[in-house]
């Protein structure tokens, strides 16, 4: 009787802990404590066991930014300028299209701004201070038709399972870490749809900056520039924000999104929308994490994600050992490695 009680107790604090992690997954294990009732080790027991037995995964997605501005700008230019004019605000880092158009405009600009201030400065002190431009018109841009309100977000891609068991299921191959990361980039562009895809290890102080990475598709060009503005201070950058928080960060469009404000140049010139970064944990350490470009703007759904996690999941003892994070594997009487 003694022992049914006490189960049920048990699992209502697991109740109470999912209650809890489910109004905010940031809440620390002192505070689980203090609402739930019981101790901190008893918070950090439980929780172990809800990951390991239950699957239970508390992750982060940005939300997309509510007081974003979009506007569309149809533009009549002076005799000859036009296409100067659209030289010209190609190059401005808050534009996001510019088309030569005929009819009662000679060209058309797509831009986005943080918000409606930021917007009118931009017709102000751009549009109509060039000589080029004789008048403009502007217009709103609300919410997309038919749609979900994301700026050409359409499914995820396609989930390769066939190539993720070839490459993940079986003993492993990999002699040195260089052939590991390769291993990844396979599974992520191969498996997972990815165009891209960057491999960052973990350095020798779990700081939130990377020791060794390995990219594929990835520019050198894009990635010191980036470098650049994280070192600096300038911004945060997705990688780091995943070192620190160990969730999963999805940016649906980082053309636009205000985590990229200091480098929406440098994606529009890269290529890419879409990107997922994905923590790569062995226990408490945080080895690698493993972030996937895609050029089309995707809308990746719960599913997807915690398919591409898994995938991450499954290279981290690997890569725990090949990094010094884990001891090699004991080998026995037979072992190929006793050869």
């Amino acid at each position: 009787m003694a022992g049914r009680a006490r189960r049920r107790n048990l699992d209502e604090v697991d109740q109470a802990l999912l209650t809890e992690l489910r109004r905010d997954g940031r809440t620390p294990n002192v505070e689980l404590a203090r609402v739930v009732g019981v101790s901190e080790k008893t918070v950090r027991v439980r929780i172990a066991r809800l990951v390991a037995e239950y699957g239970l995964r508390v992750t982060a997605e940005l939300a997309p930014p509510g007081q974003q501005s979009r506007m569309v700008y149809l533009i009549h230019t002076e005799p000859g300028r036009r296409f100067e004019v659209a030289e010209f605000l190609a190059v401005q880092p808050d534009v996001d299209t510019v088309h030569l158009t005929t009819g009662s405009a000679d060209v058309l600009a797509v831009a986005s701004f943080p918000d409606d201030a930021a917007a009118l400065r931009f017709l102000v002190q751009t549009i109509e201070s060039h000589p080029g431009i004789r008048s403009t018109q502007s217009c709103h841009l609300i919410a997309e038709a038919g749609g979900s309100g994301e700026a050409g977000a359409v499914g995820g891609p396609q989930v390769d399972t066939e190539a993720l068991a070839a490459i993940m299921i079986g003993p492993a191959r990999h002699a040195d870490l260089d052939e590991l990361t390769d291993a990844v980039c396979d599974a992520a562009t191969a498996g997972l749809g990815a165009d891209r895809v960057l491999v960052a290890t973990a350095g020798s102080r779990d700081d939130g900056m990377w020791g060794k990475a390995k990219r594929r598709g990835i520019s050198d060009g894009y990635l010191e520039a980036i470098n650049k503005l994280i070192d600096g201070g300038v911004t945060d950058g997705v990688i780091k924000r995943v070192w620190q928080t160990r969730l999963h960060v999805l940016v649906a469009d980082a053309r636009t999104d205000p985590l990229f404000v200091a480098a929406h140049d440098l994606v529009r010139a890269e290529g890419y929308v879409t990107i997922l970064t994905l923590p790569m944990l062995y226990g408490d350490s945080l080895v690698a994490s493993v972030s996937l470009y895609y050029n089309t703007p995707y809308a990746l759904d719960d599913a997807y994600i915690a398919t591409a996690q898994r995938v991450a999941d499954s290279f981290a003892v690997p890569f725990a050992r090949m990094t010094g994070r884990a001891p090699a594997p004991v080998a026995t009487a037979g072992d190929p490695r006793n050869a």
